[in-house]
């Protein structure tokens, strides 16, 4: 009879781990879902609410300024994320990688924070096109150009096989008042991987060039010590 009891006992054990094993298991898998569903919520709505506002002092003309608060996502990956020409697009890791792309209505440039979190942008309406600000931060937009030329007078942004990419990095306030400071200068290839990378003390610009070897999509990103970055994009065919 002891033996009998003792078995029933340690059955009724086995079923009782069994099912908080399973339990757990769902209960995990559940909080993960839940966790990457709102990551990616995030990351949709952070590029369109973007994009409506870039749109929005598009319609309204020159001088035209709005703000948008948005919730960037976590593991916001760098090599793919970035804001430039009418191309807006969000590279996040969540348990694969993904992307959220999107078009705006005319050229958009400055910068994005890659720190997840709640922030606030600011997005004003100039002539060459819509400017996106990270509020609350002294250096306030990095705005990044490719030109064709050595002295930086035709602005490009599609080149051949073997071109020299000459490129400046500008940072300035709201008002495109001079700013300066440290900045990291990474050139991704189409591929996403890394093709070079410096450190340079920007005083207003920083000029730079190098030799493109791949065709394909080429992201230029230019990141303050703040972890904001400007970008810009440009194709080899």
């Amino acid at each position: 009879m002891k033996s009998q009891s003792a078995l029933e006992f340690m059955s009724i054990i086995a079923v009782g781990l069994t099912l908080i094993a399973i339990a757990s298991f769902f209960g995990i898998d559940y909080i993960t879902s839940y966790f990457s569903d709102i990551n990616v919520i995030n990351a949709r709505q952070t590029v369109d609410n973007i994009v409506s506002s870039t749109n929005l002092v598009y319609a309204q003309g020159v001088t035209a300024t709005t703000k948008v608060y948005v919730n960037l996502p976590s593991n916001i990956v760098r090599n793919r994320t970035y804001v430039y020409g009418k191309e807006i697009n969000l590279r996040f890791r969540d348990g694969e990688l993904r992307d959220l792309y999107r078009n705006t209505k005319v050229n958009v440039y400055g910068s994005i924070p890659l720190n997840p979190g709640r922030v606030a942008l600011t997005v004003k309406m100039f002539s060459d096109g819509a400017f996106l600000f990270v509020d609350g931060q002294d250096i306030a937009i990095v705005y990044v150009r490719t030109f064709n030329d050595s002295n930086h007078d035709n602005p490009d942004d599609i080149f051949s096989d073997g071109d020299t990419v000459y490129y400046e990095i500008d940072l300035a306030d709201i008002n495109l008042a001079a700013k300066n400071s440290a900045v990291n200068i990474a050139i991704y290839k189409p591929d996403g991987s890394l093709f070079d990378e410096q450190n340079v003390l920007v005083n207003r610009e920083y000029k730079g060039e190098f030799t493109v070897t791949e065709k394909g999509h080429w992201v230029i990103s230019a990141m303050l010590p703040t972890k904001i970055i400007g970008t810009s994009v440009f194709e080899v065919i």
